[in-house]
């Protein structure tokens, strides 16, 4: 399995409109093979974020930037202009650990 992270910095004045797109997004990610989890996550400070899915493989991740989907949940990422760069980063999940009882 691996986890795809985006790295995004927003323009602060557009942090809440960057939320918001995300929140109201059309779902399409459970659609793409191999999926298995999407996180959005705000940094404790500043417009930062980091928005991480977890795939089966690398070449799942792959095929979805690929695929007509991804061009549909993207269509209007260039029109919203939040200002800033993202970087992308991939990581091979060599182990992991969860709760086994409830919370």
């Amino acid at each position: 399995m691996i986890t795809v992270m985006n790295c995004v910095t927003v323009d602060p004045d557009r942090a809440v409109d960057f939320e918001r797109a995300f929140l109201s997004r059309e779902r399409l990610l459970d659609q793409a093979p191999g999926f298995r989890r999407f996180e959005l996550l705000r940094r404790d400070k500043g417009a930062e974020y980091v928005v991480l899915t977890t795939w089966q493989s690398e070449q799942h991740f792959r095929d979805w930037v690929k695929s007509d989907l991804f061009a549909r949940a993207h269509r209007r990422d260039g029109e919203r202009g939040f200002g800033g760069h993202s970087e992308l980063r991939s990581y091979e999940i060599l182990d992991v650990e969860e709760a086994t009882a409830p919370a």
